[in-house]
């Protein structure tokens, strides 16, 4: 018996030790990616150990996603803990939730006080900096807040509500009129898809819900009418399937708001790239992994958008990628949009809005990202 028992235990440890042998010579001959296109996303380098970064912990963290994000076969890897996790009855992987009527919906993740409170402190900054401009703040609620009927039962989903509304009392005593989605958003979700089931953005029905409610408060004309509702494709799968591993195998339409000759010629510059188009949509990309950059080609760090009107409003964009299909919209409405993505822009701000005679403003996020952006809180604003 107790030959048997050191047999099992010895060749328990011999097959421990090669599988970690095997994962070493994995990594080792497994070539870094840059990017996921599975994921949607950049995938963390190998980090250069620096005295500060080994002192602040900052090495230590990145070595960790390092690993994380490179590890040998993880799309695989991921698909098959999601597997598991179904079989195990979880509704929930990687902060995303497996939800109804075929939703999947990311988890909101609230940060900490300190992060908070400096996120709220730099947007009221700069705000209040600018007070003699037009100001308009539109922190969009994303799906785990106005589809929380489509959570799994017992879902322990983070209070982007709460989070929404701390940081519209933080803002209140600045000049910008704050934009609340939630009760539109409520009323029109059992009747318009506002997002995406695989994906976490909102759809063009939502970004024209928003453009509706942005309208009163800076005086556009609200007319849609320019545009007309076409599908642009029927297999768009998003990045949550990917992060999740749930329902690898779904996809569905995607449909925007396309300008029709009532709309006004656009010339659209991607200053850093030295680009130049007539067209805010890029349907090459139609043909790639991310299907959502169709709308202004993705995230780049400054897009500026010149339409034929001379009512000399010019508006500055501060955003993330929701803002990417609504942005169409506003160009009935505005003579310049200049379009910044913080996470990107490394320039002077200041010197931008003043060059470029801005006169308006308007920040456009999706909670999730505000709550998790570092960007804001950087020397940008």
């Amino acid at each position: 018996m107790k030959k048997k028992r050191l047999f099992f235990l010895r060749a328990t440890a011999i097959l421990a030790l090669a599988l970690v042998a095997l994962l070493d010579i994995a990594f080792i001959l497994h070539r870094d990616r840059a990017f996921s296109p599975l994921e949607n996303r950049s995938l963390q380098q190998r980090p250069a150990p620096t005295l500060q970064g080994l002192l602040s912990g900052r090495f230590e963290t990145r070595f960790d996603r390092y690993i994380s994000d490179q590890f040998p076969f993880r799309d695989g890897w991921i698909a098959l803990k999601s597997a598991l996790d179904r079989l195990a009855g979880r509704t929930e992987s990687d902060g995303v939730f497996l939800g109804k009527d075929g939703y999947l919906i990311q988890d909101f993740k609230a940060p900490d006080e300190a992060d908070e409170r400096r996120t709220a402190e730099a947007l009221a900054g700069f705000l209040n900096r600018h007070d003699d401009l037009a100001q308009y703040v539109m922190i969009v609620p994303t799906a785990v807040t106005v589809l929380g009927d489509r959570l799994p039962a017992l879902a322990d989903a983070g209070d982007e509500g709460g989070y929404i509304n701390r940081l519209a009392d933080e803002l209140s005593e600045t000049p910008a009129a704050f934009i609340d989605l939630r009760q539109p958003f409520a009323e029109a979700k059992d009747n318009t898809q506002l997002y995406y089931r695989t994906d976490h953005h909102w759809t063009s029905d939502g970004a024209r819900l928003a453009y509706m409610a942005l309208s009163g408060a800076a005086k556009l004309s609200g007319n849609t009418d320019a545009f007309d509702r076409r599908q642009l494709s029927n297999d768009f799968q998003g990045t949550l399937c990917a992060v999740s591993g749930f329902r690898m195998n779904q996809s569905e339409d995607m449909w925007a708001y396309l300008p029709n000759e009532k709309a006004p010629q656009t010339v659209v510059a991607w200053v850093a790239e030295n680009e130049r188009s007539a067209s805010l949509y890029r349907v090459e990309c139609l043909d790639t992994r991310d299907q959502y950059a169709v709308f202004l080609g993705g995230n780049f760090p400054e897009i500026r958008i010149e339409t034929p009107l001379m009512n000399g409003r010019t508006l500055l964009v501060l955003k993330d990628s929701y803002a990417n299909c609504l942005i169409p919209f506003l160009t009935a409405d505005y003579q310049k949009i200049v379009v910044v993505d913080p996470r990107y822009f490394t320039g002077d701000l200041e010197v931008l809005m003043a060059a470029e005679g801005v006169n308006e403003i308007l920040i456009l996020y999706n909670a999730e990202t505000l709550a998790g952006d570092t960007a804001l809180r950087a020397d940008i604003i």
